[in-house]
Parts: C-alpha cells; sequence; structure tokens
C-alpha cells in the first residue's frame, strides 16, 4: 500500500473526502454528536443574513440553513447533556490512503483537528496550549468522570462501599450542576462539575444520614488518619499562641500528610482488601492499607502524647521538641477543652475529687512538673472520707513531692491543714512551700519525725490541725507534700487558707480552726465528661458499655479533674468509636493472644521480594555490550539521548544470549560482583503475561490492563493472572503450600501493606508489618490494662469496620511488644547506608535474627522502594536509584554472610514494569511493559541471564510494540 522507507517508516499517499454528515435533521443529540465532529462559529454572528432557523421542540436541535438549503454549509446548534453549547458543521471529512497504483487502498480514517500548526513558528506556544485544554476538557467531560470522581468522593468523605444508586445520585448531581434536597432546598448553579452540587448530594442524600444505615455493618468507613488527628485539635478545642502549628514526620509517624503523598495514587488502594470481617464480606476499606503496626502505635502514641503534653514529640508526639513535663503543657498548643489552666489559683482541697469517688479537687504536680507518687485513699479511721497519702521515693525524691497549683500571697493569711500519722511520732509526712515557678526546692515548715521541717508534728494516729505562715519575701507559692521516711503511714486532708498568723498545731492555748469546706466536685461527673467526649469524638456512638468503663477509669485516676480528663481522652483516643463512622456492638469474649510457636528444627529458609515502584527503567540497568551490530545500534538507536556510552558499562559474559558480554549500569558494581561470583543473576525481557502473545494478538489475550501502575504492580505481586487465588500474593500462597507440609511460617511487609504476601484466610498466619526503623515504642501505661476491655469481639453481624479497628489494634500492641522484646538487644554486624532501601533491608536482617524466639524456620519479606516514575531526567535519577540500590544490596549480603544466612536467603527484585526505550521530549521514559529484573543469594545459580534478551530494538522488530515497549517473553 505505501512506499517503506528507512525500512521503518512508511509513506502513504492520501486523498480527503468532503461530504455532508445528515440530509436531514438529527434524531437526537447523541445520533448528531456521534457523526459531527466539526466545529463552526455562530451563524448569526459571521453571516446573519444568509441563514434562517429552525427549532426542533422534540430534539431542542436548531438547524441554520444557508440560503434555505440542508447542505454541508448547514450548522446545528445544540446543547449537550454536560451544559455544553455547539455550533456544528454538517460536514464530515475522511482522509483516504491511496495504494502505489493511484487507486483506493479500502483503508480510512476520520479527518481528525490538529491544533499545532508549524508555519508560522511562533504561534506553536498558543496551539500547544490549544491542544492541552482540548485534551483537558475530553477528560472532564468523559462519560466515566462523573461517576469515577463520585464513588473517590464519596469512599473519603462518607462510606467505603457505597450502594450504585447513592453513586448515580451525585453523579447525576455532578453532571446537571443541580441537587435538590429532601427539603426543597437546591444547591449549585447548574453548570456541570459543580462541586456545590456534587457535595451536596454526597452530605445530603438519605444514605449518608439514614440512622437505620448507621446499624449496617456495612455502612460506615475507618476514617482517615490525618483526619482523625485533625478531628482531635478541633473538637478538643486545641489553643496556641502562635500563628501556624508544625507537625513533624506525620507520613512517617501515621503514613498521612498533607502535600506528601507517597505516589500519584494518593495514601491509600481504593479497592484494599483488609483481613478480617471487612474481607470476608467482599467489601473495601481504603483507609485499612494504613492500619499497620508501625502506624497504629504511632497514631496512639500521638493521640496520647497530645492529651498529655499538648504539641510535643514527648512520648512519640506530633511536635517538634520535647521540653514539656506531665503538668506543664507545651508552649506550641494544648487541648484546652474542660481543662483547668495550671496557673488557676488554689483555694482549698478537701481530696473529694470531681466525682466524689476520691482524688483532687485541684491540679497537684510533682517536682519539677513531672508526675507525682503518691495517691488518695480513703482515711484510715472514716471509710466515707477521703484522704491523700504521700510516699518516700529514694531517687532523689523527683516524684515524691507534690505541688499545689499557685498561691498569691496575702497579709493575714496562712495555710492550714489537718494530718495524721499512724506509726507514733516517726510517720515522716511533711508539708511546706516552694516558689511558683520553681518546682525543685522545698522550705518545709511542719514534717513528722524528720528533721526537714522547720516545726516538729506529732499525730499518735489521731488526726491534727495546724497551720503555717509563707515568709512575706515569697509574692507567690505553691503548698509543698511529701513523705521524707520509707514508711507510708502519713495522711493530710483539708488542705485550705484562712485568716491568721504564725505557724503552730493545734493546742488550748494556739488553736487552729478548719472550716468544713463543701467538696466541689458531683457525683456523676466523670459520666458527664464522658458523654461530651463521646459526642464529639465519636458523634455519639460511643456505646454505654465503652462509656461506663472510661468513665470508671476516669474516676479511678485518682487524680484532678485534668487528670481524669486525659485519662477519659486517651481511652476514647483507642475507640473504634472514634476510628470508624461504625456503631460498634461489643460482647464479653475477649481476643485471642498473639503468641509465638514452638521450633520444627527445620532449616531456616527466607525470601526477600523487592519492588522497584514505580516502573524501572530496567534497559539501563542490563544493556546490549558484545553484540551483533544490529542489536548494538538498534539499541543505541532508539535509546538516543538516554543512552549511556559503552566505555561507561560495568560488562558481564553470559552464554545461550544474543549477546556474549551484557554492560551493568555503572552505579551497580557490587550487583556486577555478585554477578561474577556466581550470586546473581538477571531474568531478560520479562513481564506480566497471562499468556504468550506476540504484536498480532497481545490486546486480545492480554488479561491485565497494561501500562497501569496499579494494575501491573498488584499483578507482579500476585502472579496469579487468572484470578485462581482472589487477593493473594505470591509469597502469601508460598507460605500457604510451607504451611500445610508443616513449615512455621513468618510473613512481614516493610512500612507498608502488600498483596505479596498476602495468603489465603486461615491458611496462614496474617503478615506482619514492620517499620523499617524498627519496633516503636508504645507509651500507653496509663490506659493498656484497659485496652482488652475496651475492644472485646465485636458481634459478628454488626460493625465491620470497628471490629477491623479493634482487632488491628490489639494485634498491633501484641505483636509490637512480642518483637520489641527479641529485638531488643540484637545489632547488626555490618553497617548499613541510611538510604531507605539499607533500612528497610537492616529491619529485615535483624528479624531473622530473631527466627528461632519466633519459632520459624521460613520467612518471607517485602521491601519497596519508589521514585522510579521516572518521566524526566531519567539518567539523571537512576544514577542516585542505582547507587542506592547497589549500596543496599551490598550491606545485606554483607550481613547475610556474617550471619551464615547467604545461602539460606533468596532476594527477588521486580518492578511495575518496564519503561520505553525510546526517550521523551523531557528526557524521561514514560510505562512500557518487559523489563530486565534481578535475583540473588549464596543458592542461586547465578552468573547468567535467564530468558531471552531481544536481538532487535528497531520499530518494527517483532517485540517492539512502539517506541520501545517491548514483549516480554518471559513470564513472572
Amino acid at each position: 500500500l505505501c512506499d517503506v522507507i528507512d525500512g521503518h517508516t512508511c509513506l502513504c499517499g492520501t486523498s480527503v473526502s468532503k461530504g455532508r454528515g445528515f440530509r436531514s435533521a438529527p434524531s437526537s443529540v447523541d445520533d448528531l454528536l456521534e457523526i459531527l465532529f466539526i466545529g463552526a462559529f455562530d451563524p448569526q454572528i459571521s453571516d446573519p443574513e444568509s441563514y434562517s432557523s429552525t427549532v426542533d421542540p422534540t430534539t431542542g436541535i436548531t438547524t441554520h440553513l444557508k440560503n434555505g438549503v440542508f447542505d454541508s454549509t448547514t450548522i446545528f446548534e445544540i446543547n449537550d447533556d454536560k451544559g455544553r453549547h455547539y455550533f456544528v458543521k454538517n460536514s464530515i471529512e475522511t482522509v483516504n490512503l491511496i495504494s502505489v497504483d493511484d487507486g483506493f487502498s479500502g483503508y480510512s480514517f476520520r479527518n481528525a483537528p490538529h491544533f499545532m500548526s508549524f508555519v508560522p513558528p511562533e504561534t506553536t506556544m498558543r496551539d500547544a496550549q490549544f491542544e492541552t485544554e482540548a485534551t483537558l476538557d475530553h477528560y472532564f467531560y468523559h462519560d466515566n468522570t462523573a461517576p469515577f470522581l463520585s464513588m473517590r468522593m464519596i469512599q473519603r468523605l462518607v462510606s467505603s462501599n457505597p450502594s450504585p444508586r447513592f453513586i448515580k445520585t451525585v453523579a447525576t448531581a455532578f453532571r446537571s450542576g443541580w441537587y435538590e434536597s429532601l427539603d426543597g432546598k437546591l444547591f449549585g448553579s447548574g453548570s456541570y462539575g459543580d462541586m456545590a452540587a456534587m457535595f451536596a448530594a454526597i452530605y445530603l442524600d438519605r444514605e449518608p444520614r439514614s440512622v437505620v444505615l448507621d446499624a449496617d455493618p456495612s455502612s460506615g468507613t475507618i476514617r482517615e488518619p490525618l483526619l482523625k488527628v485533625v478531628a482531635v485539635l478541633r473538637s478538643m478545642n486545641f489553643q496556641t499562641d502562635y500563628p501556624v502549628i508544625r507537625l513533624s514526620q506525620m507520613k512517617d509517624t501515621i503514613g498521612q500528610m498533607v502535600h506528601d503523598f507517597e505516589s500519584v495514587f494518593s495514601f491509600f488502594l481504593p479497592e484494599f482488601v483488609p483481613y478480617g470481617s471487612v474481607g470476608d464480606a467482599t467489601l473495601v476499606s481504603p483507609e485499612a492499607t494504613l492500619l499497620d503496626m508501625p502506624r497504629v502505635v504511632g497514631m496512639l502514641n500521638g493521640l496520647t502524647s497530645l492529651a498529655k503534653f499538648g504539641l510535643s514529640s514527648c512520648e512519640g508526639g506530633f511536635g517538634h521538641d520535647c521540653s514539656e513535663r506531665a503538668y506543664r503543657p507545651s508552649p506550641y498548643g494544648v487541648l484546652e477543652f474542660k481543662r483547668t489552666p495550671s496557673d488557676a489559683e488554689f483555694s482549698f482541697e478537701t481530696f473529694g475529687g470531681p466525682s466524689l469517688t476520691g482524688g483532687f479537687d485541684n491540679t497537684w504536680s510533682g517536682k519539677d512538673f513531672y508526675t507525682y507518687e503518691g495517691s488518695v485513699t480513703t482515711d484510715p479511721h472514716d471509710t466515707s472520707n477521703y484522704v491523700y497519702r504521700p510516699v518516700h521515693h529514694s531517687s532523689g525524691h523527683r516524684s515524691a513531692r507534690m505541688y499545689s497549683q499557685p498561691i498569691t500571697r496575702s497579709d493575714n493569711v496562712v495555710v492550714k491543714f489537718r494530718y495524721l500519722g499512724t506509726n507514733g511520732s516517726q510517720s515522716g509526712g511533711c508539708i511546706g512551700f516552694s516558689e511558683a515557678d520553681l518546682l525543685s526546692t522545698d522550705s518545709f515548715m511542719f514534717c513528722d519525725g524528720s528533721s526537714s521541717g522547720q516545726n516538729q508534728m506529732t499525730s499518735d494516729n489521731t488526726w491534727i490541725s495546724c497551720q503555717f505562715e509563707v515568709p512575706p519575701e515569697f509574692d507567690r507559692y505553691r503548698i509543698a507534700l511529701a513523705n521524707r521516711r520509707y514508711i507510708e503511714d502519713a495522711y493530710f486532708d483539708d488542705i485550705q487558707l484562712g485568716a491568721g498568723s504564725g505557724s503552730f498545731c493545734h493546742s488550748a492555748e494556739t488553736p487552729v480552726t478548719i472550716e468544713d469546706k463543701i467538696p466541689p466536685g458531683e457525683v456523676g461527673h466523670s459520666e458527664t465528661v464522658v458523654d461530651e467526649l463521646a459526642t464529639l469524638l465519636t458523634a455519639g456512638r460511643l456505646s454505654e458499655r465503652n462509656r461506663k468503663i472510661i468513665s470508671a477509669a476516669y474516676d479511678r485516676s485518682g487524680g484532678s479533674a485534668n487528670d481524669g480528663l486525659r485519662i477519659a481522652q486517651e481511652l476514647i483516643f483507642t475507640s473504634s468509636e472514634f476510628h470508624t463512622t461504625n456503631f460498634a456492638v461489643p460482647n464479653d469474649n475477649e481476643r485471642e493472644v498473639l503468641a509465638f510457636p514452638s521450633p520444627t528444627g527445620k532449616p531456616y529458609k527466607a525470601v526477600v521480594y523487592v519492588m522497584f515502584s514505580g516502573g524501572c527503567d530496567s534497559y539501563n540497568l542490563l544493556m546490549p555490550y558484545s553484540c551483533p551490530s544490529s542489536t548494538f545500534n538498534s539499541f543505541k538507536d532508539i535509546r538516543a539521548n538516554v543512552a549511556i556510552p559503552k566505555n561507561n558499562l560495568l560488562p558481564i559474559s553470559t552464554d545461550n544470549q544474543v549477546c556474549s558480554k551484557f554492560g551493568i549500569h555503572p552505579n551497580m558494581p557490587a550487583v556486577r560482583n555478585f554477578y561474577n561470583d556466581g550470586d546473581l543473576l538477571f531474568f531478560a525481557n520479562t513481564g506480566v503475561m497471562t499468556r504468550p502473545v506476540d504484536k498480532s494478538n497481545y490486546q486480545s489475550l492480554t488479561k491485565t490492563q497494561l501500562y497501569s501502575h496499579n494494575f501491573q504492580q498488584r499483578e507482579s505481586k500476585r502472579v496469579d493472572p487468572y484470578d485462581t487465588a482472589s487477593g493473594t500474593g505470591v509469597l502469601g500462597r508460598m507460605s500457604d503450600v510451607l504451611g500445610r507440609k508443616g513449615h512455621n511460617i513468618g510473613s512481614f511487609s516493610v512500612d507498608r501493606f502488600s498483596v505479596a504476601v498476602v495468603g489465603t484466610p486461615g491458611e496462614t498466619e496474617a503478615p506482619l508489618i514492620v517499620s523499617r526503623s524498627g519496633i516503636p515504642s508504645t507509651y500507653l501505661n496509663e490506659i493498656e490494662d484497659l485496652l482488652g476491655d475496651l475492644h472485646n469481639n465485636t458481634d459478628s453481624e454488626h460493625s465491620f469496620f470497628a471490629e477491623t479497628w479493634s482487632e488491628e489494634l490489639l494485634k498491633a500492641l501484641n505483636t509490637n511488644s512480642l518483637l520489641g522484646k527479641e529485638l531488643e538487644d540484637i545489632e547488626t554486624i555490618t553497617d548499613f547506608p541510611t538510604s531507605y532501601l539499607s533500612a528497610q533491608f537492616k529491619i529485615v536482617s535483624k528479624l531473622m535474627q530473631t527466627r528461632e524466639s519466633r519459632g520459624v524456620d521460613t520467612d518471607t519479606f517485602y521491601v519497596e522502594m519508589s521514585a522510579f516514575d521516572t518521566h524526566a531526567d531519567v539518567e539523571e535519577n537512576l544514577i542516585k536509584l542505582f547507587t542506592s540500590v547497589n549500596e543496599g544490596y551490598e550491606a545485606f549480603a554483607s550481613e547475610l554472610k556474617a550471619t551464615d544466612l547467604w545461602d539460606n536467603v533468596v532476594t527477588i527484585q521486580t518492578s511495575d514494569f518496564g519503561r520505553t526505550l525510546a526517550p521523551n521530549s523531557g528526557g524521561g521514559t514514560d510505562h512500557a511493559w518487559a523489563g530486565n529484573y534481578m535475583m540473588m543469594g549464596g543458592s542461586v545459580k547465578g552468573g547468567q541471564v535467564a530468558g531471552t534478551y531481544p536481538d532487535d530494538f528497531t520499530e518494527d522488530a517483532p517485540l517492539n510494540l512502539g517506541r520501545g515497549r517491548m514483549l516480554p517473553t518471559t513470564s513472572w
């Protein structure tokens, strides 16, 4: 048909035929848009005298006839279903291919518009902008755009699994630009793509507002990590004196931070199916992508620290500085909800507590604003009365002393108190004062059996009343309590300010009158606070059972209202009702506690799966070196400006390939050495395949969606093209098989969930996700004992998402504790670099050293390195990426050899896909198919290139699908 030029370019003769599209008015707008593609000017502006107009009331199409004739000059005026106003010419143009004998070839296509003009060249920038706008308009107005955005927006805002009706309602609002609420209020502008109409439809539709659906176990969602943090800051009245606050390392801590996406696919996989009840019900939960042990612990640490200290980095907090104390909150901001200010003036103390169940009426703190020791307890002589018992602390008394809120000194005002010592004259109780802003030194005015006080007081197992006067040089001070002896038989009560002067205990000559003060607390105070917290933090979903648990914990804290509030906040911050939008229906069945199995005695083996995420340009990893000239030159030609000079390559020898030698990227010397040592091999021209295909049938016979990050990466991890074991990964199914053969399997993914390690539910244990930084510490000491009760099993017919959270929470804490103990004293022999990949290899090496204590004889590991999506400056990026890979592989191999595991571990590397060999205009390469990959280990039959390396890279080569998109010859 055409002349072939230079062996790979066709020059075809063409002609353009023109004609009219319709001989009469179209029957519908859709029919018109199916046939006509050429726009026109408004005839009433361009040529009003020549055109006459008629409107079809049925179709709404206005027909403009030139001189009354219906022909190719006729112009149709329409409005489509997306609100666009068109003028369309009744004309079609067809490009016909002319054969070499000047006859019609039988092939033709529509004469598509072309914005770019070569003459004059100064208009190309303008025309490129026009073409870009047209492309964006095509995407924006595509029929799939409205339902796609509707599904994603509903998932983010309301429900992970919306009904088809709900999606259609939101999509209709997006298309029409209108949404009418149930009470008749209209939202939107009537324009296609109106987000006000779309959001109104999402929030005001009956599905998200239905109380009945709130009880549906499949309704709702797990909340996004960052939104939970923001919800706490807003609902708990976070206050700061700074105009801007800084949240530190949120991406690593909770898995999410604004403007810190890991990839173009955001933080979640929209189709993610987690383990447990959500997955069992074949539902999705995008946010569960981040429900792994490091991030669950990171979230709880951060929120707990926020309740304790305010915005601080102490104990895993979200701040950037740790100068706070338990009773000296962060200067960068605190949660002010129902919080008594730390500088509020002291008045009196009855130790009745906020709920009159024992506690502090005021906020007391320990030395240097740390926590205090000692407790509120019942009066040894009257069990209906509550008193304070200080304790002795041997290490410098840092926590032994306790200080009141500040007091402004007044003349003729003294501190009065009652005291009881039940050990004769040696009970050790002391009371005095400290400077208001310096809680480290004290002036004890009275002590029992200790020389520390200026005055002695002796109770002899009888309550006595005393008073002391603070010297006039102290304008502000705090009352200080302590026990200066090792026995704990001292008690204080009814501390108050009163008129008087002098320092003495009650006697006939020096009476001390203690007023009966009404405790400021009230019965049921804790329940009131918990109800308010439940409303603000869980929208009232917190179950009655959990409210009672939290209220009781508030009262048992035995501290001030601030102490009880903190405990209640910390507990609700862990609750499934806070982390999900489900109603939880717990029962009293405790969850199974995770434990390591007994060793099998079988020899240890491990597989490490390394994913180069983004699509690695692996034809610049393994390149022709000593090859037939046609192979070498065609490769060099298609690589063009991204080709690496031959003299820079690291040569390796091989057999049974088109090349006797290949070249490795110059920044991979360690990889070259492993290959030459026989410990590493390459898989050539490998990729995801459904079945063997060629250029003529690959589109019809390939099940996988090609050139797509999420689809091809998922298939590389699953290696299950026919979906015979839906939802499982290649490492997970390997674990299933080995488990059935009596092996104990450990399965880990570093820093993220990966389907690669997922097996068949019930076959083997669910994979564990660990942080590359190791096992994070937990700071839940005050509430940890209550988490089991708060997160018991939920009813199997209720709250799929709440159940998923509670199950993952307790599993995360249990796993954290077990692994933390095993890894605590383990150090690597090799000094690993600090790069991201090396840090992952380091934690994998340490986990391998715990194999015996974990009782496993087989491990599977998944690690991932991103940033391989090199659409621009490919070689500049690969130099940095491959340098990191090289040093990571070198350190990992060194550690495996040092620990005698080199022959027991196989490391295999894959990627989403290869990249085009032909570069784009930005010096980058684009999504393709086949690539070259590595496998390393002491038992690997290395020093070879497996598979079939292409021998021809020209455009018409059998494996070249265009621009160097190579068709795989080896399947995963």
